[in-house]
C-alpha cells in the first residue's frame, strides 16, 4: 500500500508538536513539509520554521505553494482559531484530507464555510477528539449492548490540571459576551471553547442525538491570565437533546496542583434500566513514598499558562508521582490518527467528520450566548 504524504499548518505551541510526530510514525505515512500561516499573529510568526527544523523536514512559507505539491495527500491543520475557517477551506478545495483541530473554528461563518466546502470535497474529514480512548469506548460497547437501557441523561466532564492556579484576583467577576471576537492570546484560551469540546464529543458519540439548546455558565476563579485578557477559566452547559434526552457538560483548566493526574476525564450514563460510570485511570493505587511531591515548573514567558510542550527542561512540569492507573498507558491522539488513516484507507465518513465538529462547535457558541444573556439558548443559531 502507498504511503500519504502528511503537510502540516502550525507550528510550535500549537497541537502540531504532537500531531506532527504521530503523523511521523503511523506507518503509512511520510511528512512532507512544514507550511506557512497566512495572516498569523504575531506571536506565532517563526513557530512553525521552528517546527519544521525540530522535526527536520523542510518549512514552505507559501500555504498555497505547498497545497499545490502532488506528494501532499493529507494536512494536519492546527492554525490559530481566528484563520481555521479560511485555511481549512483552502486545504480542501486543494483536494486534500484534512485532520482538524479542536474545536472547528471560531465563527458560524467560518464553520459553515468549512462544512460546505468539505460535502462538495471528495475529501475525509475528521476533527481530533478523546473519543477514541479505551475508557470511553469501553463505556459506548457497554451502552451499545444495553447495559443501561434506553438513555435518559448523559454527564460528562474534563478539566485540565495545567497552571498555575490562584493567582486571580479576590472578588474578580467577569460577564460573558456572546459575541466572541478572539479566541487566541499568547499564555491563555478560552477554556469552555478549548476543552468542553471534550466533552460535548463524548455526549455526541453516546447519544447520538443533536443539540436541540443549551444553558450554559462561564466562571474565573483561577488564573489571572484568563481574567487578564477576558476569557473564561471553564464553563458548564445543561443541554436538552432531541428525543427528551438531556445532558451535562463541563470543560476548563483549574492547575496543576488540583488534581493528583492530568485532571478529571468522566462521564455518567443514566438510562432506562441502570446507571453506568466510567472515567480515565479508574483502575489506579495511591502511592505514598519518599519520592518529592509535585511543585510546578518555572513559567514559560512564551507559554505562562503550561499549555504547550516546554520549550526547556525547567519549564517542563514533573510526573506526578502519587497516583498509577493499572491500565496499560495508551496515546489517545495516536489512537485517534489511526482511526483517521483507517477512514480513508476504508473511504468511510469519520463519526466527527467537519459536518459533526460544526455541531459540537456551534453548541459551544451558543453556549457563551446563553451565559451572556442568562437564559436558554437555542440551536441552530440564527444566521444573518
Amino acid at each position: 500500500m502507498s504511503e500519504y504524504g502528511v503537510l502540516l499548518i502550525g507550528g510550535k505551541r500549537t497541537h502540531q508538536e504532537t500531531h506532527g510526530p504521530i503523523f511521523s510514525d503511523h506507518p503509512r505515512c511520510r511528512l512532507v513539509a512544514v507550511a506557512g500561516e497566512p495572516d498569523e499573529p504575531v506571536f506565532r510568526k517563526g513557530s512553525g520554521r521552528e517546527l519544521a527544523d525540530h522535526l527536520g523536514v523542510p518549512y514552505i512559507a507559501d500555504m498555497d505553494e505547498a497545497l499545490a505539491r502532488d506528494d501532499v495527500d493529507i494536512v494536519s491543520s492546527t492554525p490559530h482559531v481566528e484563520r481555521r475557517g479560511d485555511v481549512v477551506v483552502r486545504c480542501l478545495e486543494a483536494g486534500k484530507h484534512v485532520y482538524l483541530d479542536k474545536p472547528l473554528a471560531g465563527s458560524l461563518e467560518a464553520i459553515d464555510a468549512i462544512v460546505k466546502t468539505a460535502a462538495k470535497a471528495d475529501v475525509k474529514t475528521q476533527m481530533f477528539s478523546q473519543n477514541h480512548a479505551p475508557w470511553v469506548q469501553a463505556a459506548r460497547q457497554a451502552v451499545d449492548e444495553g447495559a443501561v437501557g434506553d438513555i435518559v441523561a448523559v454527564h460528562a466532564e474534563n478539566i485540565f490540571a495545567k497552571g498555575r492556579a490562584g493567582s486571580v484576583l479576590p472578588g474578580t467577576v467577569r460577564r460573558e459576551k456572546e459575541a466572541v471576537e478572539r479566541f487566541t492570546y499568547v499564555g491563555a484560551k478560552r477554556e469552555m471553547f478549548d476543552v468542553a469540546v471534550y466533552s460535548l464529543a463524548w455526549v455526541h458519540m453516546l447519544t447520538g442525538r443533536r443539540v436541540e439548546s443549551v444553558f450554559a455558565l462561564t466562571g474565573n476563579y483561577f488564573f489571572a491570565d484568563h481574567a487578564a485578557v477576558d476569557v473564561e477559566d471553564f464553563g458548564a452547559m445543561a443541554l436538552r437533546l432531541e428525543g427528551g434526552v438531556t445532558a451535562t457538560a463541563i470543560g476548563g483548566r483549574f492547575g496543576w496542583s488540583s488534581h493528583p493526574g492530568s485532571g478529571p476525564q468522566r462521564v455518567v450514563i443514566a438510562g432506562t434500566e441502570g446507571t453506568l460510570s466510567a472515567e480515565a485511570g479508574r483502575r489506579r493505587v495511591e502511592v505514598y513514598n519518599a519520592e518529592p511531591d509535585f511543585t510546578p515548573p518555572e513559567v514559560d514567558p512564551l507559554d505562562p499558562m503550561g499549555m504547550w510542550l516546554g520549550r526547556a527542561p525547567d519549564y517542563v512540569a514533573m510526573p506526578k508521582q502519587r497516583r498509577v492507573s493499572l491500565e496499560r498507558a495508551l496515546d489517545t491522539m495516536a489512537i485517534d490518527v489511526a482511526h483517521f488513516i483507517d477512514c480513508i484507507d476504508n473511504d468511510r465518513e469519520s463519526e466527527l467528520n467537519a459536518a459533526a465538529a460544526a455541531s459540537l462547535t456551534e453548541t459551544i457558541l451558543a453556549g457563551y450566548v446563553s451565559a451572556a444573556r442568562g437564559e436558554e439558548a437555542w440551536l441552530p443559531l440564527p444566521r444573518e
